[in-house]
């Protein structure tokens, strides 16, 4: 394109030259917070899809069971890739990072390695326990909406969120290796949850063979009161 204008067209060019310098440079990404505050959950996530504030809440377990196959899946990929005998100990549901959804994760023990692994971490710690002592948790049939209708029918809020730290942890209870109180029968598999109530969190663990839900305090059946 001609231009009649010199002195314009000289500092038209100009413009159009800083502008591409502009465009061709990526801006620098923002600093993080010398208070270390993580960046917060996408605002714009569904607030009836799970663990859309970053927490996991009882009401989330009503819809958790879809998650199991493929969680399951990755959870058996990831323990067998670190030792060949490795078993599942004991599995995990928390939210994901950032993310709404589910994420499931496990500990397996080898006999091998005399080890127990985590796979959300990939670290191994050495077992102090008498291999023949360590019990293998099985997933056949494996749930959660009952563990959300035994909560809700003891008197816990849907809405109450479950601590991070544990989410809901899967294990078996056995004399060798108590999960649960003193009152929670050996040889059953427990989901045990750590609920952030009324100001308070109240552990409870609740029985895959009928939905009692135990605490250190009381026993409840599905259609019982508050544990308190």
């Amino acid at each position: 394109m001609s231009c009649s204008f010199g002195f314009w067209c000289s500092r038209f060019a100009a413009v159009v030259l800083a502008v591409t310098m502009m465009v061709g440079v990526a801006a620098p990404a923002p600093a993080q917070d010398d208070v270390g505050t993580p960046p917060s959950l996408n605002d714009q996530a569904d607030a009836s899809q799970p663990c859309a504030d970053g927490r996991l809440r009882i009401r989330d377990l009503q819809h958790a069971d879809p998650s199991i196959p493929s969680g399951l899946e990755h959870v058996y990929e990831v323990g067998e890739a670190w030792e060949g005998d490795a078993q599942l100990f004991a599995l995990r549901l928390v939210c994901p990072l950032l993310e709404t959804g589910y994420q499931w994760e496990g500990t397996f023990f080898s006999r091998n390695a005399q080890a127990f692994f985590a796979t959300d971490t990939g670290q191994s710690t050495p077992a102090e326990d008498d291999p023949a002592k360590v019990t293998i948790l099985s997933t056949d049939g494996l749930q959660v909406r009952f563990v959300y209708l035994s909560l809700v029918r003891a008197g816990f809020d849907p809405d109450s969120a479950i601590s991070a730290g544990s989410g809901v942890t899967v294990r078996i209870n056995t004399d060798a290796q108590p999960f649960g109180p003193p009152t929670a029968p050996k040889g059953d598999v427990y989901f045990h949850v750590a609920i952030e109530e009324r100001g308070e969190v109240i552990d409870v663990w609740v029985a895959s063979k009928d939905g009692t839900v135990y605490s250190y305090n009381t026993v409840s059946s599905e259609s019982g009161g508050h544990l308190h």
